[in-house]
């Protein structure tokens, strides 16, 4: 399902690195990009803009979500919202989003750092990654903006279907007031989810102590 030693990778979410034009004839190094698909299109972010990857976990729906929002499950202690890239990248019509089918078993996650938090983009499969060169990029499609997303394009060398696939600009995936909505929709469903967490406990611990006493008796 996902390319052998990609859940090794880790890094933070930030923009392509500068690189130095000290040398006026020099050529930037090549960049190397994790190619996926979302909703048939071939996409790209930076491989240091990937954390990890994880097989799609039983997400808790929430019903206060955002439309974006596909759920949210825990990861090493902390909430982290699932992100429909579709929705994201505006790829599908509107009307259409709260009456598609849920996410398959085998639907990948991207785990990205946005904003200091970890965040997981739903993708419908994982191709590999790829080296590309300065030489190779060129601007993305006019007509194909992603929301704003597209920072370029380069030859399609991973997916087997040709044509090009288009970069993204990982600090546009969300803009300021969407990245404040989504700051306030964690705090409150780690408030929503504690209250159902904590009664589930305490019940846990009053088992433990009736068995513990009926074992004595």
């Amino acid at each position: 399902m996902f390319p052998v030693g990609f859940q090794t990778i880790d890094g933070r979410m930030s923009p392509l690195p500068a690189h130095s034009t000290s040398q006026g004839t020099s050529m930037p190094p090549p960049f190397r990009c994790v190619v996926f698909s979302v909703a048939g299109q071939a996409l790209a972010l930076p491989v240091e803009a990937v954390r990890r990857f994880l097989p799609l976990p039983r997400l808790d729906r929430l019903p206060t979500a955002p439309l974006p929002v596909e759920g949210v499950f825990r990861y090493q202690g902390e909430l982290v919202p699932v992100l429909r890239m579709d929705v994201l990248l505006d790829l599908v019509p509107f009307d259409s989003v709260a009456g598609a089918p849920a996410p398959g078993l085998y639907s990948p996650l991207l785990l990205v750092t946005w904003q200091g938090r970890p965040a997981a983009l739903l993708a419908d499969q994982v191709h590999g990654d790829t080296l590309v060169e300065p030489a190779e990029r060129t601007p993305s499609d006019p007509a194909l903006s992603f929301n704003g997303c597209a920072a370029g394009a380069f030859p399609d060398r991973v997916t087997g279907r040709g044509g090009s696939v288009t970069l993204l600009q990982p600090d546009r995936l969300l803009n300021e007031a969407e990245g404040r909505l989504l700051d306030a929709f964690r705090a409150s469903a780690e408030r929503r989810l504690a209250q159902w967490q904590a009664p589930a406990e305490a019940n846990d611990e009053a088992d433990g102590e009736a068995s513990a006493g009926n074992g004595t008796a």
